[in-house]
């Protein structure tokens, strides 16, 4: 899927921003059930290299489901692994690295250039190298109860547009959607080593997933001496090692990944 579009009635491609969690999902097979005003061209996956296990068994599933039933594509883009290329950059063989916006001892976040860098960036160098004379209209799947989260893009060509706050679906009618239709539902989709987990998603990461949490664990313990800081790194709020938590105290008051930028992840 490289070639260029030719220029469509109306001058847009209409592309689906896929996370494969549970609003993206829902607004994929609805889209190609006909049940919003626009139909989309493909859909697309920018994969960071560090969703766990199950999003990956999810999305495979998915893709086949489309493809076989709708005759669907969807595309895989990648700037890499973040995980990996983080361990990397703190030992030293490579020279930059995106930042995550790690807690720091001091309380202050680093400046976070992952969603930019590893989302972001790749989808749009795949959208400019397809998209010949159209525009796109890009689809992102952010329910009513998290409207805060939209954002315009910052880019001509690009028109972000969402479908389920125009038809005003918040994410307890696409819970039950799922159910109703038995449709396997995802669970979160979001980066295994994301700053902005809650204490109450670690709490059933670790009891569900003790692997894949030890190896969010071991990141954090690798990234306590990040370069070039004053003061030491890490991925919880509490500013502990992650496996020293208790997890058993959640401030819910503020959902998170309210505040990541251009509303492309945990969707």
């Amino acid at each position: 899927m490289n070639e260029k579009k030719e220029k469509k009635e109306g001058g847009f491609l209409d592309v689906i921003s896929l996370g494969a969690g549970k609003q993206s999902t829902y607004m994929l097979l609805q889209a190609l059930e006909g049940k919003f005003k626009y139909k989309p061209d493909f859909a697309i996956f920018s994969d960071t290299g560090c969703e766990p296990d199950y999003v990956y068994s999810y999305f495979e599933w998915l893709k086949d489901l489309v493809k076989t039933k709708y005759n669907f594509d969807v595309i895989v883009v990648s700037e890499g692994n973040i995980l990996t290329d983080t361990l990397e950059y703190v030992n030293g063989k490579k020279k930059r690295v995106a930042s995550l916006p790690l807690r720091l001892g001091s309380g202050c976040l680093i400046m976070r250039q992952c969603t930019n860098d590893y989302k972001i960036k790749p989808l749009r160098q795949h959208l400019q190298a397809v998209r010949g004379e159209n525009k796109i209209r890009l689809w992102i799947g952010i329910s009513l109860d998290e409207m805060e989260r939209m954002k315009e893009s910052n880019v001509k060509y690009i028109k972000n547009y969402y479908p389920l706050i125009e038809k005003q679906i918040r994410i307890d009618s696409i819970v039950d959607w799922y159910k109703k239709t038995n449709t396997p539902e995802p669970m979160k989709s979001a980066c295994l080593i994301c700053p902005f987990h809650s204490d109450a998603y670690w709490k059933r990461f670790k009891k569900v997933f003790p692997k894949e949490f030890k190896k969010a664990c071991d990141f954090d313990d690798a990234i306590r001496l990040y370069p070039n800081l004053k003061s030491k790194a890490y991925l919880s709020k509490h500013l502990k090692p992650l496996k020293e938590i208790d997890f058993s105290y959640e401030n819910s008051l503020f959902p998170e990944l309210i505040e990541e930028c251009e509303g492309l992840c945990g969707l």
